[in-house]
Protein backbone atom coordinates (compact mmCIF):
# COMPACT_ATOMS: atom_id res chain seq x y z
CA UNK A 1 0.00 0.00 0.00
CA UNK A 2 1.09 3.60 -0.56
CA UNK A 3 2.71 5.17 2.49
CA UNK A 4 2.09 8.86 3.24
CA UNK A 5 5.00 10.15 5.26
CA UNK A 6 4.69 13.38 7.18
CA UNK A 7 6.70 16.15 5.48
CA UNK A 8 9.46 16.11 8.12
CA UNK A 9 9.70 12.31 7.85
CA UNK A 10 9.97 12.54 4.07
CA UNK A 11 12.72 15.14 4.48
CA UNK A 12 14.59 12.79 6.81
CA UNK A 13 14.33 9.92 4.30
CA UNK A 14 15.76 12.17 1.59
CA UNK A 15 18.65 13.22 3.84
CA UNK A 16 19.39 9.60 4.80
CA UNK A 17 19.43 8.52 1.15
CA UNK A 18 21.71 11.44 0.33
CA UNK A 19 24.15 10.46 3.06
CA UNK A 20 24.29 6.87 1.81
CA UNK A 21 24.83 8.12 -1.76
CA UNK A 22 27.63 10.39 -0.48
CA UNK A 23 29.52 7.32 0.73
CA UNK A 24 28.51 7.03 4.37
CA UNK A 25 27.88 3.40 5.26
CA UNK A 26 26.70 3.91 8.85
CA UNK A 27 24.20 6.69 9.56
CA UNK A 28 22.54 7.69 12.83
CA UNK A 29 19.06 9.26 12.61
CA UNK A 30 17.78 11.14 15.66
CA UNK A 31 14.11 11.95 16.26
CA UNK A 32 12.40 12.57 19.62
CA UNK A 33 10.17 9.91 21.16
CA UNK A 34 6.74 10.13 19.53
CA UNK A 35 8.05 11.65 16.30
CA UNK A 36 7.46 8.49 14.26
CA UNK A 37 10.88 6.81 14.08
CA UNK A 38 9.36 3.35 13.62
CA UNK A 39 7.06 4.45 10.80
CA UNK A 40 10.00 6.16 9.09
CA UNK A 41 12.39 3.21 9.25
CA UNK A 42 9.82 0.58 8.20
CA UNK A 43 9.15 2.75 5.14
CA UNK A 44 12.90 2.77 4.41
CA UNK A 45 12.99 -1.01 4.93
CA UNK A 46 10.15 -1.55 2.47
CA UNK A 47 11.73 0.70 -0.16
CA UNK A 48 15.11 -1.01 0.21
CA UNK A 49 13.43 -4.42 -0.16
CA UNK A 50 11.62 -3.29 -3.31
CA UNK A 51 15.06 -2.51 -4.75
CA UNK A 52 16.17 -6.09 -4.06
CA UNK A 53 18.04 -5.61 -0.80
CA UNK A 54 17.70 -7.94 2.17
CA UNK A 55 16.93 -5.88 5.29
CA UNK A 56 17.16 -6.68 8.99
CA UNK A 57 15.45 -4.50 11.60
CA UNK A 58 17.35 -5.09 14.84
CA UNK A 59 15.55 -4.58 18.17
CA UNK A 60 16.27 -5.64 21.75
CA UNK A 61 12.93 -6.39 23.42
CA UNK A 62 9.81 -8.41 22.66
CA UNK A 63 7.59 -5.30 22.66
CA UNK A 64 9.82 -3.74 19.99
CA UNK A 65 9.69 -6.91 17.88
CA UNK A 66 5.89 -6.73 18.00
CA UNK A 67 5.85 -2.98 17.34
CA UNK A 68 8.07 -3.20 14.25
CA UNK A 69 6.07 -6.20 12.97
CA UNK A 70 2.76 -4.36 13.39
CA UNK A 71 4.12 -1.34 11.54
CA UNK A 72 5.31 -3.50 8.64
CA UNK A 73 1.93 -5.24 8.46
CA UNK A 74 0.23 -1.83 8.44
CA UNK A 75 2.01 -0.86 5.22
CA UNK A 76 1.53 -4.31 3.68
CA UNK A 77 5.18 -5.36 3.88
CA UNK A 78 5.61 -9.13 4.26
CA UNK A 79 8.43 -10.04 6.63
CA UNK A 80 9.93 -12.73 8.82
CA UNK A 81 10.79 -12.66 12.50
CA UNK A 82 14.03 -13.94 14.04
CA UNK A 83 13.18 -14.24 17.71
CA UNK A 84 12.47 -16.85 20.35
CA UNK A 85 9.02 -18.37 19.92
CA UNK A 86 8.77 -17.65 16.19
CA UNK A 87 9.34 -19.98 13.25
CA UNK A 88 12.26 -18.58 11.30
CA UNK A 89 11.54 -18.01 7.61
CA UNK A 90 14.42 -16.35 5.75
CA UNK A 91 12.57 -16.36 2.43
CA UNK A 92 11.18 -12.91 3.29
CA UNK A 93 13.36 -10.03 2.16
CA UNK A 94 12.66 -8.07 5.35
CA UNK A 95 13.34 -9.58 8.78
CA UNK A 96 12.67 -8.25 12.29
CA UNK A 97 15.30 -9.69 14.61
CA UNK A 98 15.77 -9.79 18.35
CA UNK A 99 19.35 -8.83 19.17
CA UNK A 100 19.79 -11.77 21.53
CA UNK A 101 18.40 -14.34 19.08
CA UNK A 102 20.28 -13.08 16.04
CA UNK A 103 23.55 -13.07 18.00
CA UNK A 104 23.05 -16.76 18.79
CA UNK A 105 22.32 -17.55 15.14
CA UNK A 106 25.05 -15.51 13.45
CA UNK A 107 26.94 -18.68 12.56
CA UNK A 108 24.03 -19.76 10.34
CA UNK A 109 24.16 -16.62 8.15
CA UNK A 110 26.85 -15.48 5.70
CA UNK A 111 28.35 -12.10 6.52
CA UNK A 112 26.79 -10.55 3.41
CA UNK A 113 23.29 -11.94 3.94
CA UNK A 114 21.79 -8.52 4.76
CA UNK A 115 22.52 -5.44 2.70
CA UNK A 116 20.86 -3.05 5.19
CA UNK A 117 20.76 -3.25 8.99
CA UNK A 118 18.32 -0.91 10.73
CA UNK A 119 19.22 -0.63 14.42
CA UNK A 120 16.39 0.53 16.66
CA UNK A 121 17.33 2.29 19.94
CA UNK A 122 20.79 2.68 18.43
CA UNK A 123 22.34 4.30 21.51
CA UNK A 124 22.96 0.68 22.57
CA UNK A 125 24.92 -0.11 19.41
CA UNK A 126 28.46 0.47 20.71
CA UNK A 127 28.21 -2.17 23.42
CA UNK A 128 28.16 -5.94 23.81
CA UNK A 129 25.88 -8.01 21.62
CA UNK A 130 24.95 -5.11 19.34
CA UNK A 131 28.57 -4.41 18.45
CA UNK A 132 29.14 -8.15 17.89
CA UNK A 133 26.35 -8.28 15.28
CA UNK A 134 27.55 -5.16 13.47
CA UNK A 135 31.09 -6.54 13.37
CA UNK A 136 29.81 -9.84 11.95
CA UNK A 137 28.16 -8.06 9.00
CA UNK A 138 30.81 -5.62 7.77
CA UNK A 139 29.40 -5.35 4.24
CA UNK A 140 25.97 -4.12 5.27
CA UNK A 141 24.91 -0.50 5.27
CA UNK A 142 23.68 0.48 8.74
CA UNK A 143 20.95 2.93 9.74
CA UNK A 144 20.71 3.56 13.47
CA UNK A 145 17.65 5.30 14.90
CA UNK A 146 17.25 6.75 18.38
CA UNK A 147 15.64 9.57 20.32
CA UNK A 148 18.61 9.89 22.66
CA UNK A 149 22.11 9.50 21.13
CA UNK A 150 23.82 9.76 24.51
CA UNK A 151 25.05 7.12 26.93
CA UNK A 152 25.50 7.37 30.69
CA UNK A 153 29.04 5.96 30.43
CA UNK A 154 30.04 8.85 28.16
CA UNK A 155 31.00 6.59 25.28
CA UNK A 156 30.34 8.23 21.93
CA UNK A 157 28.43 6.63 19.07
CA UNK A 158 31.08 7.71 16.57
CA UNK A 159 32.66 4.25 16.89
CA UNK A 160 29.73 2.83 14.94
CA UNK A 161 28.32 5.77 12.95
CA UNK A 162 30.02 8.30 10.70
CA UNK A 163 27.29 10.92 10.38
CA UNK A 164 24.34 12.13 12.44
CA UNK A 165 21.08 13.31 10.86
CA UNK A 166 18.60 15.10 13.12
CA UNK A 167 14.88 15.45 12.59
CA UNK A 168 12.88 18.27 14.21
CA UNK A 169 13.23 18.67 17.97
CA UNK A 170 10.57 18.10 20.63
CA UNK A 171 9.69 21.79 20.86
CA UNK A 172 8.83 21.95 17.15
CA UNK A 173 6.92 18.65 17.25
CA UNK A 174 4.90 19.96 20.20
CA UNK A 175 4.21 23.29 18.54
CA UNK A 176 2.99 21.54 15.39
CA UNK A 177 0.75 19.12 17.33
CA UNK A 178 2.74 15.93 16.75
CA UNK A 179 3.41 15.74 20.52
CA UNK A 180 1.21 17.00 23.35
CA UNK A 181 2.42 19.72 25.75
CA UNK A 182 3.67 18.43 29.10
CA UNK A 183 3.13 19.83 32.58
CA UNK A 184 5.90 18.80 34.94
CA UNK A 185 5.20 18.81 38.68
CA UNK A 186 7.96 18.49 41.28
CA UNK A 187 6.30 17.98 44.66
CA UNK A 188 8.56 18.38 47.71
CA UNK A 189 9.08 15.86 50.48
CA UNK A 190 11.72 13.34 49.32
CA UNK A 191 15.32 14.20 50.15
CA UNK A 192 17.91 12.46 47.97
CA UNK A 193 20.66 14.99 48.57
CA UNK A 194 22.91 12.45 50.29
CA UNK A 195 22.81 9.92 47.43
CA UNK A 196 25.67 9.95 44.91
CA UNK A 197 25.81 8.38 41.46
CA UNK A 198 22.17 7.35 41.23
CA UNK A 199 22.77 4.73 38.53
CA UNK A 200 25.37 2.71 40.42
CA UNK A 201 24.33 -0.30 42.49
CA UNK A 202 24.94 1.59 45.74
CA UNK A 203 23.14 4.69 44.47
CA UNK A 204 20.09 2.64 43.50
CA UNK A 205 20.13 0.88 46.89
CA UNK A 206 20.35 4.14 48.84
CA UNK A 207 17.65 5.80 46.73
CA UNK A 208 15.36 2.80 47.09
CA UNK A 209 15.74 2.84 50.88
CA UNK A 210 14.45 6.40 50.99
CA UNK A 211 11.77 6.05 48.33
CA UNK A 212 10.25 2.90 49.84
CA UNK A 213 9.35 4.72 53.03
CA UNK A 214 5.61 4.93 53.53
CA UNK A 215 5.63 8.70 53.27
CA UNK A 216 7.35 8.70 49.91
CA UNK A 217 5.02 6.17 48.29
CA UNK A 218 2.00 7.80 49.88
CA UNK A 219 3.18 11.08 48.39
CA UNK A 220 3.21 9.47 44.93
CA UNK A 221 -0.42 8.35 45.37
CA UNK A 222 -1.53 11.72 46.77
CA UNK A 223 -0.05 13.69 43.90
CA UNK A 224 -1.34 11.21 41.34
CA UNK A 225 -4.86 11.88 42.61
CA UNK A 226 -4.34 15.64 42.38
CA UNK A 227 -2.52 16.02 39.07
CA UNK A 228 -3.05 12.92 36.88
CA UNK A 229 -6.30 11.21 37.87
CA UNK A 230 -8.59 14.17 36.95
CA UNK A 231 -7.22 14.44 33.40
CA UNK A 232 -8.13 12.43 30.30
CA UNK A 233 -8.30 8.75 31.36
CA UNK A 234 -6.15 9.17 34.49
CA UNK A 235 -3.65 6.46 33.52
CA UNK A 236 0.03 6.57 34.44
CA UNK A 237 3.33 4.72 34.19
CA UNK A 238 5.51 4.77 37.32
CA UNK A 239 9.25 4.33 36.74
CA UNK A 240 10.85 2.63 39.74
CA UNK A 241 14.34 1.70 40.94
CA UNK A 242 13.95 -2.06 41.40
CA UNK A 243 11.41 -4.84 41.00
CA UNK A 244 10.74 -4.78 44.76
CA UNK A 245 10.24 -1.04 44.66
CA UNK A 246 7.88 -1.33 41.67
CA UNK A 247 5.79 -3.94 43.49
CA UNK A 248 5.67 -1.81 46.66
CA UNK A 249 4.51 1.24 44.68
CA UNK A 250 1.81 -0.78 42.90
CA UNK A 251 0.61 -2.07 46.28
CA UNK A 252 0.47 1.48 47.67
CA UNK A 253 -1.86 2.46 44.81
CA UNK A 254 -4.02 -0.66 45.23
CA UNK A 255 -4.35 0.06 48.95
CA UNK A 256 -6.00 3.36 47.98
CA UNK A 257 -8.46 1.66 45.64
CA UNK A 258 -6.56 2.50 42.44
CA UNK A 259 -6.10 -0.38 39.99
CA UNK A 260 -2.37 -0.93 39.61
CA UNK A 261 0.01 -3.68 38.51
CA UNK A 262 3.74 -4.27 38.27
CA UNK A 263 5.67 -5.28 35.17
CA UNK A 264 9.20 -6.68 35.15
CA UNK A 265 11.50 -8.63 32.86
CA UNK A 266 10.27 -11.97 34.19
CA UNK A 267 6.60 -11.26 33.60
CA UNK A 268 5.07 -13.79 31.19
CA UNK A 269 4.87 -12.47 27.63
CA UNK A 270 1.09 -12.88 27.47
CA UNK A 271 0.59 -11.13 30.82
CA UNK A 272 2.88 -8.28 29.74
CA UNK A 273 0.84 -7.79 26.59
CA UNK A 274 -2.44 -7.85 28.55
CA UNK A 275 -1.22 -5.34 31.16
CA UNK A 276 -0.04 -2.90 28.51
CA UNK A 277 -3.34 -3.30 26.66
CA UNK A 278 -5.32 -2.74 29.88
CA UNK A 279 -3.35 0.43 30.56
CA UNK A 280 -4.10 1.62 27.03
CA UNK A 281 -7.84 1.11 27.47
CA UNK A 282 -7.89 2.65 30.96
CA UNK A 283 -9.01 -0.55 32.68
CA UNK A 284 -5.67 -0.44 34.53
CA UNK A 285 -4.85 2.97 35.96
CA UNK A 286 -1.21 2.65 37.02
CA UNK A 287 1.50 0.37 35.69
CA UNK A 288 4.77 0.30 37.64
CA UNK A 289 7.99 -0.99 36.15
CA UNK A 290 11.75 -1.23 36.48
CA UNK A 291 13.68 -0.73 33.21
CA UNK A 292 11.02 -2.41 31.06
CA UNK A 293 8.92 0.31 29.45
CA UNK A 294 11.44 3.15 29.27
CA UNK A 295 12.04 2.49 25.55
CA UNK A 296 9.78 1.73 22.65
CA UNK A 297 6.45 1.15 24.42
CA UNK A 298 3.79 2.98 22.43
CA UNK A 299 0.63 3.72 24.47
CA UNK A 300 -0.60 7.14 23.26
CA UNK A 301 -3.58 7.24 25.64
CA UNK A 302 -1.43 7.24 28.81
CA UNK A 303 -1.80 10.56 30.61
CA UNK A 304 1.02 10.68 33.15
CA UNK A 305 4.53 9.62 34.03
CA UNK A 306 5.49 9.19 37.69
CA UNK A 307 9.26 9.48 38.09
CA UNK A 308 10.43 7.49 41.12
CA UNK A 309 13.86 6.50 39.83
CA UNK A 310 16.55 9.19 40.07
CA UNK A 311 19.05 9.02 37.23
CA UNK A 312 22.12 10.85 35.97
CA UNK A 313 21.28 9.69 32.43
CA UNK A 314 19.71 12.33 30.20
CA UNK A 315 18.85 9.59 27.70
CA UNK A 316 16.94 7.50 30.24
CA UNK A 317 15.09 10.56 31.51
CA UNK A 318 13.93 11.57 28.01
CA UNK A 319 12.95 7.98 27.18
CA UNK A 320 10.78 7.83 30.32
CA UNK A 321 8.97 11.15 29.92
CA UNK A 322 8.61 10.48 26.20
CA UNK A 323 6.24 7.57 26.93
CA UNK A 324 3.42 10.04 27.68
CA UNK A 325 3.97 12.72 25.02
CA UNK A 326 2.20 11.00 22.15
CA UNK A 327 -1.12 12.62 21.19
CA UNK A 328 -4.47 10.92 21.64
CA UNK A 329 -8.07 12.14 21.12
CA UNK A 330 -9.19 13.99 24.24
CA UNK A 331 -5.67 14.26 25.68
CA UNK A 332 -4.87 17.95 25.94
CA UNK A 333 -1.56 17.56 27.73
CA UNK A 334 0.63 15.05 29.50
CA UNK A 335 1.45 15.15 33.21
CA UNK A 336 4.90 14.38 34.62
CA UNK A 337 5.12 13.95 38.39
CA UNK A 338 8.84 14.16 39.14
CA UNK A 339 9.41 13.03 42.74
CA UNK A 340 13.19 12.63 42.35
CA UNK A 341 14.44 15.82 40.69
CA UNK A 342 15.28 14.40 37.25
CA UNK A 343 13.69 17.43 35.57
CA UNK A 344 15.97 19.77 37.49
CA UNK A 345 19.00 17.71 36.45
CA UNK A 346 18.04 17.28 32.81
CA UNK A 347 15.47 19.96 31.98
CA UNK A 348 12.01 19.92 30.46
CA UNK A 349 11.05 17.69 27.48
CA UNK A 350 11.06 20.59 25.01
CA UNK A 351 14.44 22.05 26.01
CA UNK A 352 16.99 22.20 23.17
CA UNK A 353 19.58 19.40 23.05
CA UNK A 354 22.99 19.54 21.43
CA UNK A 355 23.52 15.99 20.15
CA UNK A 356 26.87 14.73 18.90
CA UNK A 357 28.58 11.49 17.90
CA UNK A 358 31.53 12.41 20.09
CA UNK A 359 31.84 10.83 23.50
CA UNK A 360 33.03 12.31 26.76
CA UNK A 361 36.85 12.37 26.98
CA UNK A 362 38.46 10.20 29.63
CA UNK A 363 38.62 11.88 32.98
CA UNK A 364 36.15 14.61 32.00
CA UNK A 365 32.91 14.95 33.94
CA UNK A 366 29.62 14.86 32.09
CA UNK A 367 29.17 18.17 30.33
CA UNK A 368 26.62 20.51 31.90
CA UNK A 369 23.13 20.13 30.53
CA UNK A 370 22.04 22.52 27.81
CA UNK A 371 18.66 22.59 29.51
CA UNK A 372 17.26 25.89 30.62
CA UNK A 373 17.22 26.51 34.40
CA UNK A 374 13.89 25.69 36.03
CA UNK A 375 11.91 26.72 39.08
CA UNK A 376 8.95 25.17 40.87
CA UNK A 377 5.77 27.16 41.43
CA UNK A 378 5.28 27.30 45.23
CA UNK A 379 1.50 27.15 44.81
CA UNK A 380 0.99 24.11 42.56
CA UNK A 381 4.52 22.60 42.23
CA UNK A 382 4.58 22.82 38.45
CA UNK A 383 8.10 23.12 36.99
CA UNK A 384 8.77 25.81 34.43
CA UNK A 385 11.64 27.94 33.06
CA UNK A 386 13.27 30.04 35.78
CA UNK A 387 12.78 33.28 33.83
CA UNK A 388 8.99 32.84 33.76
CA UNK A 389 7.29 34.85 36.52
CA UNK A 390 3.67 33.72 36.07
CA UNK A 391 2.71 30.06 36.43
CA UNK A 392 1.02 28.69 33.31
CA UNK A 393 -0.80 26.11 35.41
CA UNK A 394 -2.36 28.09 38.28
CA UNK A 395 -1.59 31.73 37.43
CA UNK A 396 0.43 32.31 40.61
CA UNK A 397 2.89 35.19 40.41
CA UNK A 398 6.37 33.94 41.25
CA UNK A 399 8.83 36.33 42.83
CA UNK A 400 11.85 36.93 40.60
CA UNK A 401 15.02 35.24 41.82
CA UNK A 402 17.05 37.42 44.13
CA UNK A 403 20.44 38.43 42.76
CA UNK A 404 23.32 36.74 44.49
CA UNK A 405 25.53 39.08 46.44
CA UNK A 406 29.24 38.55 46.82
CA UNK A 407 30.16 38.46 50.50
CA UNK A 408 33.73 39.35 51.42
CA UNK A 409 35.20 37.93 54.61
CA UNK A 410 38.61 38.28 56.15
CA UNK A 411 40.98 35.37 55.90
CA UNK A 412 43.98 33.90 54.19
CA UNK A 413 43.97 31.17 51.57
CA UNK A 414 45.86 28.11 52.70
CA UNK A 415 47.33 25.40 50.57
CA UNK A 416 45.59 22.06 50.97
CA UNK A 417 48.33 19.56 51.85
CA UNK A 418 48.94 16.90 49.22
CA UNK A 419 48.69 14.22 51.91
CA UNK A 420 45.15 15.35 52.76
CA UNK A 421 44.15 15.26 49.10
CA UNK A 422 45.64 11.79 48.72
CA UNK A 423 43.78 10.48 51.78
CA UNK A 424 40.50 11.83 50.45
CA UNK A 425 41.04 10.22 47.08
CA UNK A 426 42.01 6.93 48.73
CA UNK A 427 38.91 7.10 50.93
CA UNK A 428 36.72 7.56 47.87
CA UNK A 429 38.21 4.45 46.28
CA UNK A 430 37.85 2.54 49.55
CA UNK A 431 34.15 3.41 49.79
CA UNK A 432 33.46 2.10 46.28
CA UNK A 433 31.84 -1.32 46.79
CA UNK A 434 31.18 -2.51 43.23
CA UNK A 435 32.95 -2.71 39.87
CA UNK A 436 30.51 -0.10 38.52
CA UNK A 437 31.45 2.41 41.22
CA UNK A 438 35.15 1.83 40.63
CA UNK A 439 34.64 2.27 36.88
CA UNK A 440 32.92 5.61 37.53
CA UNK A 441 35.96 6.77 39.55
CA UNK A 442 38.31 5.50 36.82
CA UNK A 443 36.50 7.48 34.12
CA UNK A 444 36.30 10.60 36.26
CA UNK A 445 40.03 10.55 37.01
CA UNK A 446 41.18 9.40 33.59
CA UNK A 447 42.87 6.20 34.81
CA UNK A 448 43.82 3.44 32.37
CA UNK A 449 41.38 0.63 31.54
CA UNK A 450 43.22 -1.89 33.73
CA UNK A 451 42.97 0.18 36.93
CA UNK A 452 39.65 -1.31 38.09
CA UNK A 453 40.86 -4.90 37.60
CA UNK A 454 44.04 -4.05 39.50
CA UNK A 455 42.03 -2.75 42.49
CA UNK A 456 39.74 -5.79 42.47
CA UNK A 457 42.70 -8.19 42.30
CA UNK A 458 44.34 -6.38 45.18
CA UNK A 459 41.19 -6.99 47.20
CA UNK A 460 41.07 -10.63 46.17
CA UNK A 461 37.76 -10.12 44.42
CA UNK A 462 37.51 -10.61 40.65
CA UNK A 463 34.49 -8.62 39.50
CA UNK A 464 31.98 -9.68 42.17
CA UNK A 465 30.19 -7.36 44.53
CA UNK A 466 32.08 -7.18 47.78
CA UNK A 467 31.55 -5.99 51.31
Amino acid sequence: MAVALRPFQATAVTEIRGAFMAGHRRILFVLPTGGGKTYTFVYIAEQAAIRGNRVCILVHRQELVDQASRSLHAIGCEHGIIAAGYRQDLRHTVQVASVQTLARRLHTLPDDFFQLLIVDEAHHAVAGTWAKILAAMPRAHVLGVTATPERLDGRGLGDQFSVLIEGPDAAWLTQEGFLVPARTFAPPGIDLSGVRRFDTKKGKHDSEDRLRQGQAMGDAVTHYRRTIEPHHNGTAIAFCISVAHAEAVAEAFRNQGISAAMLDGNTDRGIRKRLINDLGTGQLKVLTSCDIISEGTDIPSVTGAILLRPTDSLGLHLQQVGRVLRPCPGKEHAIINDHVGNSHRHGLPTDPRDWSLEGRPKGKPRKPSDALPTRVCPACFVTQPAAQLTCDCCGHTIDPPKPRELTIVDGTLQELPAAVVARRRQAEVGSARTREELEAIRLERGYSRGWTDHILRARGNHGRAFG
